[in-house]
């Protein structure tokens, strides 16, 4: 059941599972500001401290805003121009459209789909949100494109996780697996730095990175495991979101600390760039492409 709520002064929807209590924000991108534990109220995403919601306009600053939880971004992570074709000369916004938008829901019986059709870029957006049997939840996506022409785009999830002394990133990478360094302190080599947990909180001072893993996900499950014994586990399929990124915050931005998981479709941040490393981004005229995310909870003894 879905039922309506606040979020600081935002309206919120929240589904409630056995297991896990997640609390959506319809008018902001249909973003998840809230994952909890449902048995102890354990918040799992990063929240933002105030009482009043920074929103993200529509040409507001990504950073300046908000800056929490679990935000979609598409159809990039960073400002992206086409040089040709119909949308020529039109950028998408940083951090993505999908973010920026109050999206339509519809609320059922056992869920709640949001949906959003860009007249910019010309796609149509769709994410229905499920409870499942075993007490996880499952996100769906569509994405359409009605364009004559393909759509150059990559999908992410920005999730970006409460950070947590000895909470440990788990993948199904080993450690030898290629990757590739977005950012991060000039004065360390990116091979020295974790790629699977925090290394202590430094407000403003502590190392921030992130990186992608330049190969497929062998397994289509990640998560995070905490020290009271909790496992949070993100599953979804291997062939429709393939990579993965990973981001270390320590306290050096906006003197958070937090650990994110940034699933993809593809790595490097932009559609052009990931063309440009031979990684595919396009979405065929009046085509659609689905995938689903899994967010369940258990424990270890």
């Amino acid at each position: 059941m879905i039922e309506l709520s606040r979020y600081k002064d935002r309206p919120m929807l929240v589904l409630k599972t056995p297991m896990l209590t997640a609390g959506f924000l319809h008018q902001d991108g249909g973003k998840l500001a809230t994952l909890k534990d449902t048995s102890d109220g354990t918040e799992f995403l990063h929240q933002t401290e105030g009482d009043k919601y920074l929103t993200l306009e529509y040409d507001g600053d990504y950073v300046a805003s908000e800056c929490s939880g679990f935000d979609d971004m598409f159809p990039t992570i960073d400002p992206y121009t086409p040089e040709t074709g119909v949308l020529e000369g039109k950028t998408y916004p940083d951090h993505g459209e999908v973010c920026r938008v109050s999206m339509e829901n519809a609320i059922k019986r056992n869920g709640v789909t949001f949906t959003y059709r860009s007249d910019a870029f010309k796609y149509r957006y769709q994410k229905s949100i499920f409870p499942l049997r075993d007490g996880s939840i499952e996100i769906v996506y569509r994405i359409t494109n009605d364009s004559p022409e393909p759509l150059s785009c990559l999908w992410a999830g920005h999730c970006m996780l409460r950070g947590v002394d000895g909470a440990t990133i788990f993948t199904s990478y080993s450690d030898e697996t290629p990757r590739v360094q977005m950012f991060g302190p000039d004065d360390v080599e990116p091979n020295d730095l974790s790629t699977d947990r925090l290394t202590g909180y430094q407000p403003g001072e502590g190392y921030t990175y992130k990186f992608y893993y330049l190969e497929k996900m062998p397994e289509g499950k990640f998560g995070v495991r905490y020290p009271d014994g909790k496992v949070l586990t993100f599953s979804t399929d291997p062939k429709k979101i393939p990579y993965l990124g990973v981001w270390l915050n320590n306290g050096a931005f906006k003197d958070i600390y937090n650990m994110a998981l940034e699933p993809c479709t593809a790595p490097y941040d932009a559609p052009d760039r990931a063309e440009a490393h031979g990684f595919p981004t396009k979405i065929a005229p009046n085509t659609s492409v689905e995938f689903s995310i899994r967010l369940s909870l258990s424990r270890e003894s």
